[in-house]
């Protein structure tokens, strides 16, 4: 099966290879570790072969052992890194959100895990790919020393500076009296005699094609990332750009939003009383087009009112008159009646004994149609003996009627 292409420049996690920095590995004691950053700065400018306003300096610690920080730095040049990375990172609109790696300390990571024959003895390891050159020593498998390299750099430099790095661990005691070894990790075969004078052994070769060396280094730069690591190459003058974008993009974002605002409110006020004036037009024009319709429900209500109200008897006079005398005891003696349409019924009479008054109040109350039977005047009369009274009968109203 044919085998994925590598992902290309502008979709890859961005990292920045040994040859384009100024990088070395450092053994510090473990006191400096409360003063690290200030160390390192001073380090980095003795380093940096560039303008400081052009500079970016970048530190992680790589390893401890037996009481010495081994750190990683590397300096590099803002115009050399905006040559490769800014206007891909900004066109990608990851301008100073993601980290500027640097592949050393990717493959420091990727291949001790691809090759765990690095962690035993002393090995120096040549890595040749299209990205760069880089050599490497490992001392029981800690990376003490390195050097990058263009990846056209000819086989008489890589010697050269093998000898160097050989050198400087001499110097610096990094090494010990265990044999040196040699390993290769190449795209281009038969470069392993490069390493032969400094190993006691014929140094291995492990070729790989330059898609497999690219998704090694894509998976190192994604743990990386993952494990949030805090190398950072990025220059602070990218930083400030970020920022600025940032800021105006916000501020565009709430311009267009406060004018989209506006321009609502504005055209909402030009129309909303246009739409509520045509609203009352048509409304007044369904009222027009119905009123005549209306106004002859209204003189039909009004006359099955009155047919009702006239074929309503319940509380007519002659209806009243007849309750009344079907109540009465028969020695009550009426002497005169008043009657209110729909309202009451005023009696005056009178009768032998009170009984009879108080027992024709009850049988009239009992009638639904009235509300309430009132005795105002209940009195002997002197003369003939007989018992006055004066009576008021009310009747239920309509509303209570209902």
């Amino acid at each position: 099966m044919a085998k994925k292409k590598t992902s290309t420049l502008s979709d890859s996690l961005p990292a920045v290879p040994a040859h384009d920095t100024v990088c070395t590995l450092l053994h510090l004691p473990e006191e400096t570790a409360s003063a690290l950053d200030e160390a390192l700065s001073l380090q980095a400018e003795t380093l940096s072969p560039f303008d400081e306003d052009d500079t970016t300096a970048a530190w992680e610690i790589v390893g401890k052992h037996n009481g010495v920080i081994t750190v990683y730095l590397a300096v590099a040049s803002n115009d050399a890194l905006s040559v490769t990375w800014h206007d891909t990172l900004r066109d990608r609109g990851q301008l100073a959100s993601v980290r500027l790696e640097a592949t050393p300390l990717c493959w420091l990571e990727a291949l001790p895990e691809r090759d765990p024959a690095l962690r035993e003895g002393q090995t120096l390891v040549l890595l040749r790919t299209a990205r760069e050159t880089l050599l490497i020593l490992f001392a029981h498998g800690r990376a003490v020393a390195l050097r990058g390299l263009a990846p056209t750099v000819l086989d008489a430099e890589i010697s050269r500076e093998a000898m160097r790095l050989l050198t400087q661990a001499a110097l610096e005691n990094l090494l010990d009296d265990s044999p040196l070894t040699g390993v290769c990790y190449t795209t281009t075969p038969n470069i392993a005699g490069v390493l032969a004078d400094f190993t006691v052994t014929t140094p291995r070769e492990v070729l790989f094609t330059d898609d497999e060396a690219e998704h090694l280094l894509q998976k190192a730069l994604r743990r990386r990332s993952d494990a949030k690591k805090t190398f950072d190459l990025t220059p602070q003058i990218w930083r400030d750009e970020a920022r600025a974008n940032r800021m105006r993009h916000t501020t565009i974002v709430v311009g267009v939003f406060f004018g989209l605002i506006w321009s609502a409110a504005a055209l909402a006020l030009f129309l909303l009383p246009k739409y509520y004036a045509q609203r009352a037009k048509d409304t007044a024009l369904r009222i027009q087009a119905h009123r005549t319709a209306y106004n002859d429900v209204v003189d039909l209500q009004e006359r099955v009112g009155l047919i009702l109200r006239y074929q309503d008897r319940r509380f007519s006079a002659l209806e009243m008159l007849r309750l009344v005398c079907a109540a009465k005891a028969s020695d009550m003696t009426f002497l005169s009646a008043t009657y209110r349409q729909k309202q009451s019924l005023r009696l005056t009479g009178q009768c032998g004994d009170t009984s009879g008054v108080y027992a024709f109040k009850e049988s009239v109350q009992k009638d639904e149609r009235i509300k309430e039977v009132r005795i105002n005047r209940l009195a002997q009369d002197a003369k003939t003996r007989q018992q006055r009274f004066d009576i008021d009968i009310l009747f239920v109203t309509e509303s209570e009627d209902e």
